[in-house]
């Protein structure tokens, strides 16, 4: 589900070793072996805007994890 990297409080992703790359328009040519559909993730969001409190997790979750995986 599109959604769901997005409407979760806590992401935890598990990779393939083998499917790292050295730079961004190479994982973005990857995408076409995965599918129609591709997000990037750089970490928990974090905005002080609403009257100076800190809110993390705003426009994502709050915490993200990596796993990586060697098949």
């Amino acid at each position: 589900n599109r959604a769901l990297p997005f409407i979760t409080q806590h992401l935890v992703l598990v990779l393939d070793k083998n499917n790292i790359v050295a730079n961004m328009q190479q994982a973005y040519n990857k995408l076409e072996e995965v599918g129609s559909y591709g997000v990037f993730i750089a970490g928990p969001s974090k905005t002080a805007d609403i009257e100076q409190s800190l809110v993390i997790g705003a426009h994502g979750p709050k915490s993200g994890y990596v796993i990586f995986i060697k098949s």
